[in-house]
């Protein structure tokens, strides 16, 4: 097995040393061995960070991340079937069967699914169902629950979708524009790789919350 020192294991990782130390605090990471007074991490801890990034990429806190591990894992199992069984990690989207869509969408699936079909959240796949984002859907379905109808979101979404892809890009540019002069310095590649992997667990955190706040405050101003 191979050792690692704090550093090499940061370094490896793309986690802040500070930040190892922070997950050892919550119980998310092992506390490390001991070789004489030096801290020894191995191939457990970096593939436990590996995890931790992964699950916070799809929106799960850190205490909800404790709690996955903690959980009894079952038997040819892991931890991405304890968070969520019915969406594997996949980039092309989610695929499930026709008892797992009934699962999500419950007594509301013979109302709307035609709709949600036609506004792109599912999509006939053979015998099965897409869910090319399955945090859209859920956003639709928390939506309708409150009174606002598929076509609605869908709009919604689309809106959402586009201003969000200006903003990436705005800010790309603005990192690019950066390496080499306040920030980067290894060549602009290597960089923005690691600008993409450090900022995606935060954007969730962020992104999510800073929207909330500016659609409070838009009603307000709304209102005056």
């Amino acid at each position: 097995m191979d050792r690692y020192s704090r550093s090499q294991l940061a370094e490896l990782s793309g986690v802040p040393a500070r930040t190892i130390r922070y997950y050892h605090s919550l119980g998310v990471l092992p506390k490390p061995g001991r070789a004489g007074k030096e801290s020894v991490y191995g191939d457990e801890h970096l593939e436990r960070l590996q995890a931790i990034a992964a699950m916070q990429a799809r929106g799960l806190r850190l205490e909800a991340i404790r709690e996955v591990f903690d959980a009894e894992v079952p038997p040819e199992g892991d931890w991405r079937e304890l968070f969520d069984p019915r969406y594997p990690d996949s980039d092309a989207g989610s695929i499930i069967d026709d008892d797992q869509l009934t699962e999500v969408l419950g007594d509301r699936r013979l109302e709307i699914l035609a709709e949600l079909v036609s506004a792109g959240y599912v999509q006939p796949h053979g015998q099965r169902w897409r869910i090319p984002e399955p945090a859209m859907l859920t956003g639709a379905l928390v939506l309708y629950d409150v009174g606002t109808d598929i076509s609605l979101s869908g709009t919604l979404r689309t809106l959402i979708r586009v201003r969000i892809a200006e903003l990436a890009d705005e800010m790309v540019r603005t990192f690019r524009d950066a390496v080499g002069t306040s920030y980067g310095g290894e060549g602009v590649r290597p960089d923005l790789i690691r600008f993409q992997e450090r900022y995606r667990a935060a954007a969730r955190e962020v992104g999510g919350a800073t929207l909330a706040a500016e659609i409070e405050r838009a009603v307000r101003e709304l209102d005056d």
